[in-house]
């Protein structure tokens, strides 16, 4: 429990960093979640790939850096302001890269 409280820490202090630099590059708003989603699903398939399925990592680290539930707000957000066409990339957008980034460090660390 300790590992995966731990992890979950360092997880969540590494995306508020993450926030903090996409914010400062992006002039979207919602490209910081889409970057750290994305960039945990790349670790998660390195992870898998080499075997590193700890819960310090996999289940603590990840866990707390990925975020489904600021997707969800971000898109029912747009979804009540009548942008379906934005919720709907915005969505597409997170799990398109979120399937190719794991797939590719899954392949490249196996």
């Amino acid at each position: 429990m300790m590992a995966v409280a731990l992890g979950g820490f360092v997880g969540a202090v590494c995306r508020y960093f993450c926030y903090l630099l996409a914010e400062s590059r992006s002039r979207h708003p919602k490209a910081a979640t889409w970057f750290v989603n994305s960039l945990g699903s790349f670790l998660l398939g390195a992870f898998v790939a080499s075997g590193l399925l700890s819960l310090f990592w996999v289940t603590g680290f990840l866990g707390a850096f990925t975020t489904f539930s600021t997707m969800a707000l971000d898109a029912v957000k747009d979804l009540e302001e009548g942008k379906w066409k934005s919720a709907l990339v915005y969505l597409a957008a997170n799990l398109i890269s979120g399937i190719v980034l794991f797939s590719l460090a899954y392949t490249v660390a196996g």
